[in-house]
């Protein structure tokens, strides 16, 4: 304690002491706590959508692999409900049976081709992505367009499947069928020209 002489009388002050109040301590961790609290959301969101990102990736590779696969036996896309159309209401849609695998001693016709890779990608698709789908649509003959095929590959939003989660904007990617029998249906579509 100082004393300090002011007109002719000795007046006692206390100086403050250097250092943090305990107030001011807590406000500093209040503020560093909400900021890794803010960190750890932006961490799970990251996470959230980089998995969403690869499911997408995944059905955007199987489509272009089945619209590969149409254009390269043409003729077995025109065979209808035999060859690559599987317009199916279904989600998750069925595998397609397997089919006897074409060989040098067993040749295959471009119906059995077909039915091969569609057994194929059905299985790739359903043991790619979480209830994964696949909807092949032929419109082929219908004037004035030309002749193409829709092509959707679906799979269930692991992110919507959360009790009270919703994030609703399938209606616009999905085949309608799906939507109605699986609110957490999400697509990737594509056109075929053929």
């Amino acid at each position: 304690m100082r004393r300090i002489v002011a007109s002719g009388r000795v007046v006692p002050v206390r100086l403050r002491s250097a250092g943090f109040s305990l107030i001011e301590v807590l406000v500093a961790m209040f503020v560093v706590a909400m900021g890794i609290l803010a960190l750890a959301g932006l961490l799970q969101a990251s996470t959230r959508y980089s998995k969403m990102s690869e499911l997408r990736s995944t059905a955007t590779l199987l489509a272009n692999d089945v619209a590969d696969r149409i254009r390269a036996n043409p003729v077995g896309g025109e065979l209808g409900a035999g060859g690559y159309d599987l317009a199916d209401k279904a989600f998750p849609s069925p595998v397609a049976p397997a089919h006897a695998p074409c060989t040098s001693d067993a040749p295959c016709g471009p119906s059995d081709l077909a039915a091969v890779d569609m057994a194929e990608w059905t299985a790739r698709v359903h043991a790619t992505l979480p209830k994964g789908s696949g909807w092949v649509q032929f419109h082929v003959g219908k004037a004035p367009a030309p002749d193409y095929v829709d092509v959707w590959v679906g799979w269930a939003d692991p992110l919507t499947l959360a009790p009270g989660i919703s994030t609703d904007r399938s209606g616009t990617e999905c085949p309608a069928a799906w939507k109605t029998i699986e609110p957490s249906v999400r697509c990737v579509y594509l056109q075929v020209a053929l």
